[in-house]
């Protein structure tokens, strides 16, 4: 904490010293805030540009170097950085330097140049005119170390992007995943549909909600924790066929690698169709999403080459728990027996009380790390998956996860469409949530009232975009993947006390 503390303090300086410079061209009658910007092409059109071409660029100014009467500097735009040289020959003498005692790396200008290559041939503009957009208050990280510490790079993150090229491109490829995700499935006739973010009963998933109160209705409601699952199963008994939806999720869970209280889902229903239905979609649709969004059906994690190419492998959820764990789930049908052998087996048990989320537990600690490659995990149990269809085996469900180096990246079902069914299992779910377990679905009797009214057979997915992007940017934690990750603030009676 004392290095934040003398951080603060040099960047306090820097800032008076900058602040003095505002006000300076204030007093010279200079707007260091101007509303009207005349750029007429981006620095990527202005590197392409012929040698002697005038041109009329603006961005945000990196590296000031002072020679003499001639200074250099970097600026940048978002689609690239060029050099820009200022003479005070060209310039005059009084313009050259207000430019050198007053602009400071980190100010955005507009400049008017030509556009020429030095001897060693780097493409650059010799700046003619030169007007501020804004006066930046607070300087740029050292430019030779940027922000290494990653808890102040999530704080700042527009620090982060201004001096980190990897972070823009990760948000880069998260834009175009979603783009080629969407028009994917235009393309196969779904419709993109919105649905409520704030809900009275809220269901979909098994997840602790966030809770706020409708003040005009004195009703309490709930974040939604999926993307509209149980109100795009409406829209099927409605007569859409085929929908979609891309949005933000809320969960009041914890926080790891793999885990943020708000993401990002995409969920599409299909009508008519089952799971196998939408394995095979599956083995068209993300090969197809990889290979447009960076190019390739092959990426690299941490010297692991992963094949996105398809056909995945098909494994049964049951198989592998025995393969890895040892462990035969079908011999223990309570609680007690099954956590008597997982603790046997070093399964950590712990705060777990119910049959299902124990299986759960032994599945994530002895099978799902273990899988690298894009796998289909096949008919998880019952307990697991409340709206899912029940397979020929009902202990366990027609359901798949698509897993890859060890996330779970998309969760399918057939869906369940028998009320009767599905009224017991919300039954059930309440149940658990009365004895305490906050992430139990609730009962909705409003979607059993729809489901009554007969809704098609049908398959669904649910694809954390989060994950998606992590796998294909080789990023360990969701959180460089999410433009701004909530943070716990840093409260101002920490720094004092750290300070003495």
């Amino acid at each position: 904490m004392s290095n934040i503390i003398e951080d603060n303090l040099n960047v306090n300086d820097e800032r008076e010293v900058r602040l003095k410079k505002l006000t300076d061209l204030q007093a010279m009658g200079i707007n260091p805030y101007p509303a009207r910007v005349g750029r007429e092409c981006m620095i990527e059109t202005a590197l392409k540009s012929a040698v002697g071409e005038k041109l009329r660029v603006a961005g945000r100014i990196f590296i000031k170097r002072e020679m003499g009467k001639l200074t250099f500097a970097h600026m940048a735009d978002s689609t690239g950085r060029i050099q820009l040289a200022f003479k005070q020959d060209d310039l005059g003498a009084d313009n050259y330097k207000l430019f050198c005692k007053k602009i400071d790396a980190g100010d955005i200008l507009e400049v008017v140049g030509e556009r020429f290559e030095t001897h060693k041939g780097e493409a650059s503009i010799l700046v003619k005119e030169w007007r501020l957009l804004s006066k930046s208050l607070l300087p740029l990280p050292d430019k030779f170390h940027g922000l290494q510490d990653d808890e102040i790079r999530y704080r700042k993150r527009h620090l982060d992007f201004l001096v980190n090229e990897e972070a823009r491109q990760k948000m880069m490829i998260r834009s175009k995943l979603i783009a080629h995700l969407r028009h994917f499935l235009e393309n196969q006739g779904f419709l993109e549909v919105e649905t409520p973010y704030l809900e009275v009963v809220a269901s979909g998933a098994m997840a602790e909600t966030f809770d706020t109160h409708f003040n005009t209705y004195d009703l309490d409601v709930h974040l939604r924790i999926c993307a509209g699952e149980l109100w795009q199963k409406r829209l099927l008994v409605g007569g859409f066929e085929k929908t979609f939806e891309l949005g933000r999720v809320f969960r009041n869970e914890g926080v790891d690698r793999q885990h943020n209280p708000e993401f990002t889902m995409l969920e599409y229903y299909w009508a008519y169709a089952d799971f196998e239905d939408n394995m095979r979609m599956h083995e068209e649709m993300i090969p197809a999403i990889v290979r447009t969004t960076l190019g390739t059906t092959t990426i690299t994690i941490d010297d692991q080459e992963i094949d996105f190419s398809g056909p995945f492998p098909r494994h049964n959820f049951h198989d592998l728990v025995l393969e890895h764990s040892g462990i035969e789930i079908n011999d223990y049908e309570d609680f007690a027996s099954l956590a008597k052998v997982a603790q046997s087996k070093k399964i950590d048990c712990g705060g777990i009380t119910e049959r299902g989320k124990l299986i759960d537990a032994i599945f994530k600690q002895t099978v799902r790390p273990k899988i690298i490659q894009p796998t289909f995990v096949l008919n998880y149990p019952v307990e697991l998956k409340p709206l899912a269809k029940k397979a020929d085996d009902p202990r366990y469900t027609e359901m798949f996860q698509l897993i890859v180096n060890g996330f779970e990246l998309s969760n399918s079902y057939t869906e369940l469409n028998d009320p009767i069914d599905q009224k017991e299992r919300f039954v059930v779910q309440s149940q658990n949530k009365v004895e305490g377990d906050k992430e139990a679905m609730n009962y909705d009797a409003d979607y059993i009232d729809a489901l009554e009214q007969g809704m098609p057979p049908a398959t669904g997915t649910g694809i954390g975009i989060d994950r998606f992007v992590a796998l294909l940017t080789g990023s360990h934690t969701l959180r460089e993947v999410i433009a701004f990750p909530i943070m716990k603030p840093i409260i101002e009676s920490e720094l004092s006390s750290s300070e003495e």
